[in-house]
């Protein structure tokens, strides 16, 4: 077993972490850990016990060195911030957030959505769409519209082909990784469900109350599983057999700093796939399908910044229900029940501490792609999959990668929202 620090101190941390979940589990009724590779089982019971492990924890990588001690470090600042979230301690949402995210946590500017409509509407005038872009949206949307009862059934038409499309141009998966089941439910706030089963299996489920056309699906799709949610897993869960990923890092735990490159890498697969470029060479899709997916990505990333700042502006008390509902009708774009099902995701009281690793991580991810470009395409995807990572520790592998300064928040230094093909 690959161990980054002493066995004591990796045992407690990660008797902590399983320990959270178990108390999240208890209080709330969530995973929280939502995969776990060792045979390590949660001991501690109450949270003062977790907490004294995380200081313990914290003690023994304080003189740790290198790429380990600063994962590390971040992982037991992350976790010690979560804990009195949990706790219940009066901190500001976006301190909170930055504490547990590493990630900034602020009002996107609305200019950034509108530059997304303005680019959707080109791709709906060129699609032969007429009209106002409110009436070129509704009517693209209807006309691909995926019935509940054909969701399975559309997955399952493209989830062999974005494998095939991992396998050839992303990361090598173990011959018996697979997806044993594609299902769909009902009552839920989440959009698509990626679990994890062990053995290198997976199963993908997704709302059947949110309204789907293909175009936004097909994203959501290779999010969940290829090179997604399921290619992580399954090939963190072969490293660590292998004996290549560390103890303390063989688990996902949501609301940590991980999070924003488990969340940002699935939110850009559809341009580590190439199907968001007509001119790609990836023949598992058409060049008009391609067409049609990045325009389902443009839409997506609309609707994520009228979400990210609605759960903002709510989480800081300065909106309530009614006005983030029309909030993110009015600036992302949503239909009423996507806002609704937003709301109720980012005003859970433990997903809320994870809602902003959505849109940080996704531009954080593609950015770092594309800055690294294709002759270092391979290196970039073993930072990604191959290593743990905390936001910074990411940022400072893309740096080291390219040899250049690399700030994917600085949004003046990226002039577009849309994919470089």
């Amino acid at each position: 077993m690959l161990r980054w620090a002493d066995e004591q101190t990796g045992d407690r941390l990660v008797d902590a972490v399983l320990s959270v979940n178990e108390h999240i589990k208890a209080r709330h009724g969530q995973e929280a850990v939502t995969a776990s590779y060792s045979a390590a089982k949660a001991t501690l019971g109450s949270l003062d016990e977790i907490a004294d492990a995380i200081e313990e924890a914290e003690r023994g990588v304080a003189d740790l060195r290198g790429h380990p001690g600063e994962y590390l470090r971040g992982i037991v600042g992350s976790l010690k911030a979560l804990t009195r979230a949990l706790q219940g301690d009066d901190v500001p949402y976006d301190k909170v957030i930055r504490a547990i995210q590493d990630t900034p946590c602020e009002p996107i500017a609305e200019e950034k959505a509108a530059q997304l409509a303005e680019l959707l509407d080109e791709d709906l005038t060129d699609f032969g769409y007429r009209g106002d872009f409110r009436s070129k949206l509704s009517a693209w949307l209807e006309e691909r519209r995926v019935p509940p009862d054909q969701v399975v059934t559309v997955a399952e038409k493209y989830l062999e082909r974005s494998k095939g499309g991992t396998l050839a141009r992303v990361i090598s998966l173990p011959e018996d990784d697979g997806i044993e089941s594609v299902n769909g439910i009902r009552g839920v706030f989440w959009s698509g469900y990626s679990k994890y089963v062990g053995q290198h299996r997976g199963t993908l489920t997704f709302n059947l109350d949110r309204p789907w056309s293909e175009p936004v699906f097909v994203p959501i799709l290779t999010h969940e599983g290829y090179p997604g949610h399921q290619a992580f897993y399954c090939r963190w869960d072969d490293r660590f057999e292998r004996g290549e990923w560390p103890f303390e890092a063989s688990y996902y735990l949501i609301d940590s700093p991980t999070n924003a490159l488990f969340e940002g890498g699935p939110e850009t697969t559809l341009h580590f796939l190439g199907w968001d470029d007509p001119a790609s060479d990836a023949p598992e899709v058409t060049a008009d399908e391609k067409r049609q997916f990045r325009a389902g990505r443009t839409y997506l990333d609309l609707q994520r910044i009228g979400m990210t700042n609605a759960s903002y502006f709510v989480n800081m008390g300065q909106m309530h229900h009614d006005d983030a509902i029309g909030y993110m009708e009015r600036v992302g774009r949503l239909r009423q029940t996507e806002a609704a099902l937003a709301y109720r995701f980012f005003t859970d009281p433990v997903q809320r501490l994870y809602y902003p690793c959505y849109y940080y991580g996704r531009w954080m991810v593609e950015r770092a792609y594309d800055t690294a470009g294709p002759a270092k395409r391979a290196d970039f995807f073993r930072i990604l999959y191959d290593t743990p990572h905390t936001t910074s520790t990411f940022i400072r592998a893309v740096q080291d990668l390219t040899g250049q300064s690399f700030d994917p928040f600085d949004e003046s230094k990226w002039p577009t929202l849309r994919a470089q093909g």
